[in-house]
């Protein structure tokens, strides 16, 4: 039962991965404004507690929750992170610890750039100009 919520874990802990990385790009195209405030409050939270959980675990949350799953089943236990275990997996690479966190860092630069981008669509629109009036005649006739 533990490896199989350490297992439900580790999937949830890739859904929520891949959904912040999916989702940068609406913070740079704004057809859906909806989907993007969305989508930008999502990635802060997203933002605030990897990296409060990397402050104060020194890994993500999500992880050291795992982790603690894994060791109360009988199943062997890996003390990896999930993104190194995620790319030992699927691209048979081991990274490093701080080439993770340069990656995440990265990620959140883009987050953050795009969010600056999309502060511009959460604002109200200003109310149109009125036109000019025509070349040589009094204004208003």
């Amino acid at each position: 039962m533990w490896a199989m919520l350490a297992a439900a874990i580790d999937l949830l802990h890739a859904l929520l991965m891949a959904a912040w990385v999916g989702g940068l790009p609406l913070l740079f195209w704004h057809r859906w404004p909806r989907l993007t405030r969305a989508y930008g409050i999502y990635a802060v939270v997203f933002i605030v507690v990897s990296q409060t959980s990397h402050a104060l675990l020194g890994e993500c949350v999500f992880t050291t929750i795992a982790r603690w799953c894994v060791r109360a089943s009988s199943t062997p236990e890996s003390d990896e992170w999930f993104t190194v275990r995620v790319a030992q997996a699927v691209f048979h690479l081991a990274p490093s610890h701080r080439s993770v966190v340069w990656a995440s860092e990265a990620l959140i630069l883009v987050t953050a750039v795009g969010g600056l981008i999309s502060h511009r669509v959460w604002r109200e629109p200003s109310p149109p100009k009125p036109p000019l009036p025509p070349e040589g005649g009094p204004p208003g006739g």
